[in-house]
C-alpha cells in the first residue's frame, strides 16, 4: 500500500524533488533510430516509384492524401511535418496533456480513485523505448486495417475516388495500399495521445481504489498504465484480426490469378508484403516525435509534478511485499 512520504522510504528510492539532472536525461537510442529512418525512407521511396509508374491509381492528379497540397512525393513530406508539429505540441505542452487525460480518468472510474505521486528510483523511472515506439506502431496498424474497409473514409482521405476499377492482377495492391497509407497517415498524429500517457508514467501517477464503506480488494495502478491497458488490448486483437484478413484476400486472389503474368509473383505480392511489415515502417515518424518527448523529459515531469501537487497529490512510495526468507532452523 502507499505510504506518505513523509515516513522513512527505503534507501534505494528517489524523491523527484531531489533527483539530479542525470535521473531524468534523454535517453535515446540513436543507431536504432537511424536504422527505423532508413527503413521507412526506403519504404517511403518504393511507394514514390510504383505511382510514378502507374502502379497505384494517384496519377490523375499524382496526388495521395485529398487534404494535403502537392503529389504524391510532397505528401509523404507532409507526413514527417505533422510528426515534427506534434513532436513540437508535446514538448511545450505535454504536462497540459497529462493533465487532461488524468482528469478523463477521474471521470471514466467514475471518481473512485485517490491519487498520488509514486517515487520512482532512477532505474525504474524510464520505460523501454522499444515498447513505446511499437505499441502505437501496432495501433495505427489495428485503426488503419478497419478504416480502410470503408469506402466513404478512403474516398474522403485519397485522391483517387475509386479502388474498385483495378484489373484482377492489382487487387493485392488494392488490399493494402490503403492500410499501408493510413497507416502513415495516423502515425503522424498517434503519439499526440501516447506521449502525454508516456508522461504519467514516468511522473509516477498512480492511483488507488477508495474502499472506504465498501467490500472491495485493494486496487493500486498508474494512471498511465490503465490507458495503456486498453491500447495495448486493441494493438494486439485487431493486428490478428488484420493480418487473417489480409492472408485470407491474398490467398483468394492468388487462386484467381491467370496462368501467364507479366511480372513475377512477388512484384504483384509485394504490397502485401509491406503491410506486414507496416508496424515496422510506421515506427519513423513516431520515433521523431519519441525523440522529442526524451529532450522534454526533464522539463515537462519537473511541472507536470507541479502542477498535480497543487491539486492536492503527494509524494508516497508503494511498498509491496517481499518474499519471507526460509526458516534456516526447519
Amino acid at each position: 500500500m502507499p505510504t506518505d512520504k513523509a515516513g522513512t522510504p527505503p534507501h534505494d528510492m528517489l524523491d523527484s524533488d531531489a533527483a539530479t539532472d542525470d535521473d531524468l536525461r534523454p535517453m535515446i537510442p540513436w543507431r536504432f533510430m537511424i536504422v527505423l529512418q532508413v527503413i521507412g525512407v526506403v519504404a517511403i521511396v518504393f511507394a514514390v516509384y510504383f505511382s510514378y509508374i502507374g502502379a497505384f491509381p494517384f496519377s490523375h492528379p499524382l496526388g495521395l492524401y485529398r487534404f494535403l497540397p502537392g503529389d504524391i512525393l510532397i505528401d509523404f513530406i507532409w507526413i514527417y511535418v505533422i510528426s515534427a508539429i506534434v513532436g513540437a505540441l508535446i514538448y511545450y505542452a505535454g504536462p497540459n496533456l497529462s493533465l487532461l487525460l488524468w482528469k478523463g480518468h477521474r471521470v471514466f472510474t467514475g471518481g473512485g480513485y485517490d491519487y498520488h505521486l509514486q517515487t520512482l528510483s532512477p532505474r525504474e523511472s524510464h520505460v523501454g523505448y522499444r515498447g513505446r515506439l511499437f505499441v502505437p506502431a501496432f495501433v495505427c496498424l489495428g485503426l488503419s486495417s478497419a478504416l480502410s474497409s470503408i469506402s466513404s473514409v478512403r474516398n474522403l482521405l485519397f485522391v483517387t475516388e475509386n479502388f474498385e476499377d483495378f484489373p484482377s492482377l492489382n487487387q493485392a495492391i488494392m488490399t493494402s495500399m490503403p492500410i499501408f497509407f493510413i497507416l502513415l497517415l495516423l502515425a503522424s498524429f498517434i503519439t499526440i495521445f501516447f506521449a502525454p500517457v508516456w508522461l504519467l508514467e514516468d511522473t509516477g501517477i498512480i492511483c488507488e481504489r477508495d474502499t472506504t464503506g465498501g467490500r472491495f480488494t485493494a486496487d493500486v495502478e498508474g494512471v498511465g498504465n490503465w490507458y495503456l491497458a486498453l491500447l495495448k488490448g486493441f494493438a494486439g486483437i485487431s493486428t490478428l484480426v488484420a493480418y487473417l484478413f489480409i492472408s485470407l484476400e491474398t490467398l483468394e486472389w492468388y487462386q484467381l490469378l491467370p496462368g501467364n503474368i507479366d511480372y513475377p509473383l512477388l512484384f504483384y505480392l509485394l504490397p502485401v508484403i509491406v503491410i506486414f511489415m507496416a508496424p515496422l515502417i510506421a515506427v519513423a515518424p513516431i520515433s521523431l516525435v519519441y525523440v522529442l518527448y526524451e529532450l522534454s523529459l526533464r522539463k515537462n515531469v519537473r511541472e507536470l509534478e507541479r502542477r498535480m501537487k497543487s491539486k492536492g497529490l503527494k509524494r508516497v512510495v508503494a511498498e509491496l511485499p517481499r518474499p519471507s526468507e526460509p526458516d534456516e532452523s526447519e
